[in-house]
């Protein structure tokens, strides 16, 4: 039996098999990495600390195609541009579409 992942990126919920059981650890590790970038970028936020949530939507934005996860770098760049311009609700709104949109990745 493959393992899949639900990849909601596509607006369809398609599954995409990994049978890789290191391609399946690599992006199990990246999904908890993005988590961890969550409390990171509401702590940020707290802290007025653009420049730490504008390198974190940069790295988000460079890093997601390369997963196939493009969703992740339309947010990373949103992340950053909102950084740059000090746009807090812009920020707080894509901090909650990253976490939903995580929420709704699933590796089974």
């Amino acid at each position: 039996m493959g393992e899949k992942m639900t990849n909601v990126a596509d607006g369809q919920g398609k599954p995409i098999e990994i049978t890789d059981p290191f391609a399946r650890r690599l992006i199990g590790k990246y999904l908890d990495n993005r988590k961890d970038d969550i409390g990171k970028l509401t702590q940020a936020l707290s802290d007025s600390d653009f420049d730490t949530i504008r390198v974190t939507g940069h790295n988000l934005y460079g890093s997601g195609a390369a997963y196939g996860l493009d969703h992740i770098s339309w947010i990373g760049a949103s992340i950053e541009r909102a950084a740059d311009a000090k746009d807090i609700p812009g920020i707080e709104n894509s901090i909650s579409e990253l976490e939903t949109f995580l929420r709704g990745l699933k590796v089974i």
